[in-house]
């Protein structure tokens, strides 16, 4: 199961741009635009509407204004929107771009042409631009309606067409190669949010499951194993499951395989925490809000956007994705603080705070994922309320025992606007997993430095790896301005992954 909006993204020169069908044509005004030939036949037939335009209406960046259909033009509405320098950050030009696929489905629009222009943030090519577009446009006209019936507002716009000019040979190759590669990760995004968007009723672990099993009709490259609750104790896992005692609905592990690359070399694996409701067990968490905890699971969700992605443009790599998927529910079968369970990994926990559950489930995947010998491993999970007080909603908290990783993931972060930042994982932080009563206890440390010390627990599963650990609790879903999933870190991961740094 993908979710993909768009039914088409394509290139299309701009010449004779005025003879185009299309439901908006979108016109993005920067200081090359006067002397861009297609602005300039689109001007011309006008009769000069469309300078005056600009010049009265669209003087501030990120004003916009739409024009009903002028006569000599074939587009039924245009959208000038005034658009940024090359000085300007990057998630300002995804902003931009968000909000032009938004009034596309806004004004009922079929099928949306934007012609970008050739300015791109400095340190980025027009490559970057045309691949921007296409993913920030798939991603941003998806709309969540799976469980409305009455209310249900489906997106309108069914396809993209990208307008460029004098793009021949390798250049138009590399191009439409752009394009393909944003629609994939946009796609990416879009199957994340929806599988977090999904009300957690909707979304157990056993309905996960089959949704990923699914993934192999659309994706025969895929392989995947489901693990259930008797394999997974037989297999040791004590920690994973101390985790779902509590609840009716039983536990599952997902392992996705994808083999593109070379058989000799070694897979990254990833690791996403997959919590489909978090109630904190008997450690319970306030009610305000706690609805918000169906998007627990959105480390999983990333793990099945980001392998969708490598699917869908036959990446030539080997990546290994791990989805750990329970729920933490109270019960008189629940496990209680003070319980001491045993890991995967032989070490025993003291469970000192059932609502710091993910990183139990993550200790037994991070050990799982051993068997494949993996070259990198990346954990994402939604784990602790710490990073939102560290870094706001804007960055990813990035914990790692190698520097090289996670100077790749910041970079990543910087170069697709899902950005990053890194914290600190000194050996003076390792004190918080002491206790008297078995190897390691869940939590310690009190209200310092939370995120670290989440990551510092983790740390004692990956000894054997190069591993690098990404909180997302602050950025996989929005409180304000709406509820919503928002897809990340896919396009992070996917930028890692695609661009081959991981060596």
């Amino acid at each position: 199961m993908a979710y993909k909006v768009l039914n088409n993204v394509q290139l299309k020169d701009a010449t004779g741009v005025s003879s185009l069908t299309t439901d908006m044509l979108v016109l993005v005004i920067n200081k090359n635009t006067k002397n861009d030939s297609s602005f300039m036949e689109l001007n011309k037939k006008s009769k000069n509407y469309l300078s005056k335009t600009i010049k009265s209406h669209v003087d501030q960046t990120g004003s916009s204004i739409l024009l009903p259909k002028i006569d000599g033009i074939n587009a039924k509405h245009i959208l000038l929107v005034k658009g940024l320098d090359k000085d300007a950050p990057t998630h300002k030009w995804l902003s931009l771009y968000q909000s032009i696929a938004q009034k596309g489905n806004q004004n009922k629009c079929k099928d949306i042409s934007v012609m970008p222009g050739t300015v791109s943030p400095k340190g980025k090519d027009e490559l970057w631009l045309i691949e921007m577009v296409s993913k920030t446009i798939e991603s941003n006209v998806y709309i969540f309606s799976e469980t409305k019936n009455k209310t249900s507002k489906k997106p309108s716009v069914k396809k993209l067409t990208i307008l460029t000019t004098g793009l021949t040979g390798s250049k138009l190759t590399k191009a439409k190669q752009a394009a393909k590669v944003g629609y994939a990760i946009g796609e990416g995004v879009n199957t994340a949010k929806y599988l977090g968007d999904l009300p957690a009723n909707h979304c157990t672990p056993k309905i996960i499951e089959k949704k990923v099993k699914a993934m192999t009709k659309d994706f025969p490259k895929l392989k995947v194993k489901s693990f259930n609750e008797k394999q997974m104790h037989k297999m040791g896992m004590g920690s994973f499951l101390s985790v779902s005692r509590g609840s009716e609905e039983p536990a599952r592990m997902m392992v996705i395989e994808y083999k593109g690359g070379k058989s000799t070399d070694k897979p990254i694996a990833l690791v996403g925490k997959g919590v489909t409701f978090d109630t904190g067990g008997v450690s319970i968490k306030p009610s305000p809000g706690m609805d918000e905890m169906k998007w627990d699971m959105c480390g999983a969700a990333t793990v099945f956007g980001v392998m969708s992605t490598l699917a869908r443009l036959n990446a030539d790599v080997n990546v290994v994705g791990v989805m750990g998927c329970a729920e933490n529910m109270c019960s008189s079968k629940a496990t209680k603080p003070g319980d001491v369970v045993t890991s995967m990994s032989g070490q025993t926990i003291e469970i000192l705070n059932t609502d710091a559950e993910g990183r139990l489930i993550l200790a037994d995947c991070l050990t799982y994922v051993g068997k494949y010998k993996p070259s990198y491993v990346i954990d994402m999970a939604t784990l602790t309320g710490a990073v939102v007080i560290a870094l706001g909603r804007h960055a990813s908290g990035v914990m790692a025992n190698d520097q090289y990783l996670a100077d790749k993931i910041i970079e990543s972060g910087e170069e697709s606007g899902d950005r990053a930042w890194q914290l600190p994982l000194w050996d003076e932080h390792q004190s918080c997993t002491k206790t008297k009563y078995a190897d390691l206890a869940n939590i310690g440390g009190g209200r310092e430095a939370g995120t670290i010390h989440a990551a510092a627990f983790l740390s004692k599963f990956t000894n054997d790896y190069k591993w690098a650990h990404i909180d997302i609790a602050a950025t996989a879903s929005y409180s304000t301005p709406v509820k919503a999933g928002t897809g990340r870190p896919v396009p992070l991961i996917s930028q890692l992954i695609l661009s081959k740094k991981l060596k």
